[in-house]
């Protein structure tokens, strides 16, 4: 090795030992920028909807859909029997209740005019700027009008209305109503068609909701979490709800029931709140919650479900920080380090930028995809933090923006970052004779040092005993509370095509400080097939006669419409019914959960 490299290697030395070549640069947030979307709920009022929704169902399902969507959204409201017959122009976050005051105020009577009612929702949106733009209809049959005349003006003005929308790049979603729209052929479904939006089926009105379930999370990307479903019973209902969502710009609480919900109370810890209560349905919208509980208490209709969810909303500010570590070369040749930059973005409320976003457990391994000059980089977080690492060999500046499609919560605006990058420095130049030998000296020194701590990490590092790691099968710790129930299992699909009997397993048979797998409890339920996946998904017990579902594998799982990711534990109480893919995606199962009084368990 030449004298010039020797020189470089010394005054590397140095430099690390220094100054550990770690040198931090804060980067800061460009402006938000807000998507405003807008979308029109569009009613028919037609006197059939009286055979086909005599209690009403349609009402609550539209609260259901505006208090859930997030704020972002401008709302308005068509209702059409033989004409247009109300109309409530597109309002913002703060004035819904506008809408449902207008919707209560439908009723059910004459002929049904859909033509008149989409020109109008579309003529609404067509004058409105919002970037992305929906109409929802909810309809139990096709144009009827008094005679064959009328109603050929009105189906013509409906074709009309929906190729506007797709002109416009409107999309438009229908709901149908009863068993006359069980046909997708039905011309009223053709609006759909023609503008890329969803068709849904529901037989009777109190499918309504699910349907509407479907729109907000299969088209319109509303991240929500069902809390819990709860049997209401004769006594008020007095419960604590884990909220993940400590700092959140806005949380949306929303119970909905096939039954009137009454006297409901709720106690957190935020900013702001305001509570808005129909006949089946209750909303409380927080501002800047900072617990992360919720007391909730009400009265129910025995016999009947009442469902809480949560629809959490954030403003996010991106900061972004660089760290540098620089190696010499091994190329003789090279004049300037090796540099390689570890860029972490951290995330922070808009109002206030001192507190941190998603530091809760909830959102780890959560999924946000970076856009670095063209290209998506995929990004999990971890503390609340994603980190990546750059080869850098030249100053740039990247402006860096970030997409929130796989993130579990509805982000309404994240700011850009501009990320400066250094280009590396220079390695220290030879030189020329006469080089004062105290330079070699400090140099020599400086190796001598190294080389002592070298040799002492070796000598430990072969002293150091072995250490055998167990193996883990990502089985989670067991619960504290004694099992109560009954798993009611159904095999829909098998591998070998085989048809299997429903079964059973008694959980309540088990110590409360078990653990079992899912291929466990078939394996002792007499089943030999193979459920790839099923040995990583784990039961234990829970609190309140519930048990916890742990999931460790790649298998598809959903409940109640909701898909349990990776990595997470989810609490089933009584009634629960879960829906597994394995990972063969062949194999298909479901199973109940259901909890058993001390009679039963014998």
């Amino acid at each position: 090795m030449g004298r010039r490299n020797i020189l470089i290697k010394c005054f590397a030395a140095v430099w690390i030992f220094l100054l550990a070549v770690t040198i931090p640069y804060s980067v800061y947030a460009e402006d938000i920028t807000e998507t405003e979307k807008a979308v029109v709920f569009l009613l028919d009022a037609s006197g059939s909807m009286k055979t086909n929704d005599p209690n009403r169902y349609a009402i609550d399902s539209i609260a259901q859909f505006i208090y859930t969507l997030p704020s972002n959204y401008k709302i308005g409201f068509v209702a059409y029997n033989a004409e247009v017959c109300t109309i409530q122009p597109l309002l913002d976050n703060t004035h819904r209740s506008g809408i449902m005051e207008a919707a209560e105020a439908v009723r059910y009577t004459g002929y049904s005019n859909a033509g008149a009612g989409m020109d109008q929702a579309v003529g609404m949106l067509s004058a409105c700027s919002a970037a992305e733009k929906d109409i929802v209809l909810l309809s139990d049959g096709e144009c009827l009008m008094e005679d064959e005349a009328a109603t050929a003006l009105s189906y013509t003005l409906y074709q009309e209305a929906s190729a506007q929308a797709a002109k416009d790049g409107i999309r438009i979603h229908v709901i149908g109503l009863g068993e006359e729209m069980e046909d997708t052929e039905n011309s009223i479904f053709q609006a759909a068609v023609k503008t890329g939006g969803g068709m849904y089926h529901s037989p009777q009105a109190l499918e309504i909701q699910t349907s509407i379930d479907s729109i907000l999370q299969g088209q319109f990307q509303v991240r929500q979490m069902t809390a819990a479903i709860i049997d209401a019973g004769e006594e008020p209902v007095k419960m604590e709800i884990d909220m993940p969502f400590a700092n959140a710009s806005t949380v949306r609480v929303l119970l909905t029931s096939s039954s009137p919900i009454q006297d409901l109370t709720t106690n957190f810890n935020a900013e702001g709140a305001r509570q808005v209560n129909g006949e089946r349905y209750s909303l409380i919208e927080i501002d800047s919650p900072k617990g992360n509980r919720i007391d909730v208490h009400f009265r129910g209709t025995s016999g009947n479900q009442v469902r809480i969810t949560l629809i959490p909303e954030y403003w996010v500010v991106t900061k972004a920080s660089v760290v540098y570590k620089d190696h010499v070369p091994e190329a003789e040749e090279a004049l300037v380090y090796d540099r390689e930059a570890e860029i972490t973005y951290t995330f922070y409320d808009m109002e206030n930028d001192n507190i941190q976003l998603w530091t809760e457990e909830y959102f780890t391994h959560s999924k946000l995809s970076a856009e670095i000059g063209g290209e998506i980089r995929e990004g999990t977080l971890e503390k609340g933090q994603i980190k990546m690492c750059e080869t850098v060999t030249k100053s740039c500046i990247n402006e860096v923006s970030f997409h929130c499609m796989e993130f579990p919560a509805n982000i309404l605006g994240i700011s850009t970052v501009t990320v400066t990058l250094e280009e590396p420095p220079a390695l220290p130049i030879e030189e020329p004779e006469g080089i004062p030998g105290v330079v070699y000296g400090i140099a020599f020194l400086i190796l001598v040092l190294i080389v002592l701590i070298v040799s002492i990490a070796v000598r430990l590092h072969k002293e150091r005993k072995p250490v055998v790691i167990p193996e883990n099968d990502g089985r989670p710790e067991p619960g504290k509370s004694s099992y109560a129930g009954r798993l009611n299992i159904y095999i829909t699909r098998t591998a070998s095509g085989y048809d299997i009997s429903p079964l059973s397993y008694d959980l309540f048979r088990l110590p409360s400080t078990r653990v079992v797998s899912i291929a466990e409890i078939l394996v002792s339920c007499g089943i030999r097939e193979r459920f790839e996946g099923a040995d990583r998904i784990f039961i234990s017990s829970g609190q309140g006669h519930s048990v916890i579902l742990t999931n460790q594998s790649d298998c598809c799982i959903m409940k109640s419409g909701e898909i349990l990711m990776k990595r997470k534990s989810y609490q089933l109480f009584a009634g629960a019914k879960v829906d597994i893919a394995f990972e063969d995606e062949i194999s298909e199962l479901t199973f109940q959960y259901r909890e058993l009084k001390p009679s039963e368990m014998y």
